[in-house]
């Protein structure tokens, strides 16, 4: 099977996910640091030792990143960032006030908020088992042109699409 780009017609693609790996580079470097210092004191030795551990990337790579699923850890950590600063809110309104406080923003926050979270967590878990399966299934197929830098889509040998 001959794969074309849809644009120049060349046959120099490249798939994506490769182009992506080929645009990722492992930094793991290691340095020391020895010497001796004069001053107002006196003289000091001065040793000292650093790591630098990451990953460059390109901007190719970048933009061709694959899609990533979503974080239900972050999902946890902003609900409990909104509930403290509700919180927050609510003590410093009815600290402020004269008279005394009505617990109805507690009791519709109490309903709310659950039912809030499980929504979001329901959105999420769609995401992360249908949406994000599609589109990884898409940019698991799709090419770069080499000449043009076109992405398309296409099958590749061996897969077929159903």
């Amino acid at each position: 099977m001959d794969l074309r780009c849809p644009k120049c017609n060349s046959t120099d693609l490249k798939k994506v996910s490769l182009a992506h790996q080929e645009g990722r580079f492992r930094v793991d470097t290691r340095t020391r640091l020895h010497g001796v210092i004069v001053g107002e004191g006196g003289p000091d030795v001065v040793v000292g030792r650093a790591t630098t551990r990451g990953i460059q990337q390109t901007e190719l790579s970048k933009q061709l990143s694959p899609p990533a699923k979503w974080s239900y850890k972050k999902l946890v950590l902003w609900f409990a960032i909104v509930s403290f600063i509700a919180l927050v809110v609510y003590v410093r309104s009815v600290m402020s006030g004269p008279v005394p406080a009505s617990s109805l923003p507690v009791r519709l926050y109490a309903i709310l908020a659950p039912a809030a979270f499980i929504s979001m967590v329901a959105v999420f878990w769609r995401h992360n088992h249908s949406t994000y399966q599609r589109q990884y299934a898409q940019w698991n197929q799709s090419f770069i042109c080499e000449r043009c830098g076109v992405v398309s889509q296409q099958d590749s040998p061996g897969t077929s699409r159903l």
